[in-house]
């Protein structure tokens, strides 16, 4: 998959979203001290946040991690269940031999969530084997995407890191003690 998926899908979502309230819920996640914000874009209450290592951009990564909200999704009546089913269908239109693994079901902060692998072993945009991990909350209006991906097949040892990561994203709320749910300024257009 190449950056441009994500960023065609929030894109397509952010076009019909008619919610421009302040946000009262967002992911919340361990720290990410080794990246930095290769790109970010909100309008209109929804987000996109790429973060990728020093000195890499959103064009030419090794590993990016991604976050989104798409702004009324669930409160238009979205789901969970058409999300992975794009997700997985755009993945297997644009990668041949690719594969997505099963969505393991599981709730986050009392919310339904999904999460699961995908991979491309050949990114005809890039020439590259392309890999990712998602975790998915269905919150009370918006849907959350937590993403870390490899431009390359990830080693064991990466494939941990990057589990270890999403078990840390949660589902936040204006109430939320929680030390991951402390949301900085950069983030979120609240």
């Amino acid at each position: 998959m190449s950056k441009a998926w994500p960023v065609v899908l929030f894109a397509s979502l952010l076009a019909t979203a008619a919610y421009a309230a302040p946000p009262r819920e967002w992911i919340g996640q361990a720290a990410l001290p080794d990246l930095v914000v290769g790109f970010q874009r909100a309008a209109e209450g929804s987000l996109i946040v790429e973060r990728i290592p020093p000195g890499e951009t959103v064009e030419r990564w090794s590993r990016m991690v991604t976050t989104q909200r798409f702004a009324g999704v669930i409160a238009r009546g979205g789901s969970l269940q058409e999300w992975h089913d794009y997700m997985a269908g755009a993945l297997a239109r644009d990668c041949q031999r690719s594969r997505s693994s099963e969505p393991a079901r599981l709730t986050v902060a009392g919310r339904p969530a999904i999460e699961f692998r995908g991979d491309c072993p050949l990114n005809p945009a890039t020439g590259q084997p392309e890999t990712y991990f998602i975790r998915a909350i269905e919150g009370p209006a918006d849907l959350h995407v937590a993403q870390v991906a490899f431009r390359h097949v990830p080693s064991a040892a990466e494939a941990e890191w990057a589990r270890a990561h999403l078990a840390s994203v949660t589902l936040c709320h204006v109430n939320s003690t929680e030390q991951v749910c402390v949301v900085g300024p950069e983030e979120f257009d609240r």
